[in-house]
């Protein structure tokens, strides 16, 4: 018999360890995404630039999916536990090679001290600033840019990634924040139902103890 409570329990825990450990990651390409956007003069490929932002955004939503898919298919905790680690790892991998990695020309180029004096936050698209508010950058005119970056103000290629940004921005801020690890949850109870429904015809040999 399969503890259905313990295998439950075991794939919520998992998923949620998970999810705290890379939502900082998502948080951050969206904060990325934004950036571009607001600073496209700034990149030589902005286009590309946006497009790294958005694949890293992917592939940490796809990881953390992907976990939950492998947890699902697990009937005991433990192996439930074990599958967890070894997403884990690999989500971490690019973390792992990072910090093996000495006097690199690269790393010290990504590093939060050179960050934080390169990507300064120079445009904002907040309504509590003002259409008329100049930043404290010029163009190629020798005149301060706006401070406040409007939607008419972008190009129809701009507009198609900012389209793609808030896309992304809802769906994280309304589901993935606070409800995504409860889908492990959701699918333990509704797999089993909908298997039950289409194959009422064939006897189910799993029997399951609250």
């Amino acid at each position: 018999m399969l503890d259905i409570g313990a295998i439950i329990y075991a794939r919520f825990i998992c998923a949620t360890i998970l999810h705290l450990t890379l939502i900082e990651e998502l948080h951050s390409a969206l904060n990325n995404m934004k950036y571009v956007l607001n600073h496209q003069y700034i990149f030589e490929q902005p286009k590309v630039a946006f497009m790294v932002t958005f694949l890293h955004f992917v592939c940490t939503f796809m990881t953390e999916t992907t976990n939950i898919f492998v947890i699902l298919t697990s009937l005991y905790p433990l192996d439930i536990v074990l599958n967890f680690i070894a997403i884990a790892i690999i989500a971490d991998f690019d973390n792992y090679v990072y910090a093996s990695m000495r006097n690199e020309n690269c790393k010290k180029l990504v590093e939060y001290k050179i960050a934080e004096k390169v990507l300064i936050i120079h445009h904002t698209t907040s309504k509590r600033c003002g259409v008329d508010e100049l930043s404290d950058v010029k163009d190629e005119n020798g005149d301060y840019r706006k401070l406040k970056i409007t939607f008419s103000d972008r190009t129809c290629a701009q507009k198609f990634s900012y389209s793609v940004y808030k896309g992304c921005r809802l769906f994280y801020v309304s589901f993935y924040f606070y409800f995504y690890p409860f889908t492990a949850v959701i699918f333990s109870i509704i797999i089993p139902l909908y298997y039950q429904a289409g194959h009422n015809n064939i006897p189910v040999t799993i029997e399951y103890e609250l």
